[in-house]
């Protein structure tokens, strides 16, 4: 799997996850520390779901994600493509 990263925001170095948070089930807080020792940049940067690109097969109720025009648009085909079909 491939890991997300991102650079340090004052050096460019490589910063490493050193914990995280779970703040909702479309929000997480990650705590990064650059690993260059002449920066020494300790942060925290949200990880949070925006958009559906596909619908799930098991969706939960009480989640609601905003879809992306290009969900939207596949979700409406296939719907009128049942309507045709039947």
């Amino acid at each position: 799997m491939r890991v997300i990263g991102l650079p340090c925001p004052h050096c460019d170095y490589t910063v490493r996850a050193v914990k995280s948070r779970t703040m909702s089930a479309m929000f997480k807080e990650i705590t990064y520390m650059c690993q260059n020792p002449d920066c020494g940049h300790v942060f925290v940067a949200g990880l949070e779901v925006l958009r559906t690109l596909s619908l799930s097969a098991v969706p939960k109720a009480d989640i609601r994600i905003p879809m992306s025009q290009h969900a939207r648009n596949a979700a409406t085909n296939q719907l009128a493509f049942d309507l045709t079909v039947c």
